[in-house]
């Protein structure tokens, strides 16, 4: 006969689940990890209405053919500066979007029906200003794809009006659901996407293929035409950023209340303030001295999180701290060979320190992730054979 085995569950864990102590549960087994749910689980999941994302879609199709209609066009063109669809796509997708999802965002936070009611409301704006971009590059990079894969395609009013219901219709069920399970870790991949993402737009849109062999900053200088996207990025980075900061130390604080935590804070603080500065002060030459001397802060706070992440972050794991001093070790060689060496270019040894010091941040945001949640939604069980 099997051995059976009982879990107590913590009342703190039912309250904040909202399940009633008789309540019935199920235990699904997936990939070696155990979720306790109600039977009824899928019924709370948040439900999204088909009307709320067809009805914004059909007028900002209905507005798409009125234009072309005023315009006697017949025929639109897949890509193009002017009268495509992809400009029409990415405008009408864009605007839609952030407005289906503020209105979203809004209904959630003041319902309390998600993650989100915990974010403060000053947190919003720059949430949905970073969605923006993202939708911006997205549409951008996916319709450049098309435009290589099917050159100089046109097509009739009726066929490209169906195709801007599709993307706006698609892009407003994304926006709803992102602001009904906007979360600590989804604000972590926005901000990865609009780093990465931005900082591709600008290397593919920019007039000069042989930008590597300046250096990094050369993207945001104004020999670089694609600057704008650049240091738009780096300055909205830095807000998404601070806004994560804010958002994480909500719980954090409730759990430590200690000045070691809020020195994690301030320093992070710091840091996302360099990132935004170096966007706002590019390596001009009116500005080249302040933004040589905002990168060496930048790199302090760095090493100064990594020196000190034994004691000022909470609960730190040995794994966690031998990656962080491993990482500072690495910068720090890359550093002398590139000062005492030719082997690295200044692009090349940018690119590389960038890449150690964003891997690292993003492992220290998923740390604190993990210990604003515990005790609120990780809770410790007991299994006990009967």
């Amino acid at each position: 006969m099997a051995n059976k085995y009982k879990i107590e569950i913590p009342a703190s864990a039912l309250k904040e689940a909202g399940i009633e102590e008789d309540e019935e549960l199920v235990l699904n087994l997936t990939h070696k990890q155990f979720t306790i749910r109600p039977t009824n689980a899928i019924e709370q999941l948040p439900q999204i209405h088909i009307l709320s994302y067809i009805i914004p879609a059909i007028l900002t199709t209905v507005m798409f053919m009125i234009y072309w209609k005023h315009q006697s066009i017949t025929q639109v063109a897949l890509n193009g500066r002017n009268n495509s669809i992809a400009n029409a796509s990415t405008l009408l997708g864009t605007v839609c979007g952030l407005l289906i999802f503020l209105i979203a965002a809004i209904w959630t936070k003041t319902h309390r029906t998600g993650p989100i009611k915990d974010m403060y409301w000053r947190n919003i704006p720059t949430i949905v200003i970073s969605t923006g971009m993202i939708l911006v590059f997205s549409f951008y990079a996916a319709f450049w794809l098309l435009g290589e894969m099917f050159k100089d395609a046109s097509f009739d009013i009726y066929t490209s009006s169906v195709m801007i219901f599709m993307v706006v219709s698609a892009v407003n069920y994304i926006m709803i659901n992102l602001a009904m399970t906007l979360t600590t870790n989804v604000i972590t991949n926005l901000l990865t996407i609009m780093i990465i993402g931005g900082m591709l737009f600008s290397i593919l849109t920019n007039s000069s293929r042989d930008w590597w062999r300046h250096n990094f900053s050369f993207l945001g200088t104004a020999k670089n035409t694609a600057s704008f996207q650049f240091n738009i990025t780096l300055i909205f980075s830095g807000i998404l950023m601070a806004t994560l900061v804010d958002y994480l130390f909500v719980n954090l604080h409730k759990r430590y209340r200690r000045k070691r935590v809020l020195a994690l804070r301030i320093l992070l603080y710091g840091l996302s303030a360099c990132v935004a500065a170096i966007g706002i002060f590019p390596n001009d030459p009116q500005y080249h001295v302040l933004h040589d001397r905002i990168s060496m802060w930048l790199v302090y706070i760095i090493l100064i999180l990594i020196g000190a992440v034994k004691w000022i972050l909470p609960r730190v794991t040995k794994q966690f701290l031998t990656i962080s001093y491993t990482i500072g070790v690495v910068m720090g060689l890359e550093y002398i060979v590139f000062k005492l060496t030719s082997y690295l270019s200044l692009t090349a040894f940018e690119l590389l320190e960038f890449g150690l010091a964003f891997g690292w941040i993003l492992l220290l945001f998923q740390n604190i992730e993990n210990l604003s949640n515990y005790g609120q939604n990780l809770f410790i069980v007991k299994v006990e054979e009967e």
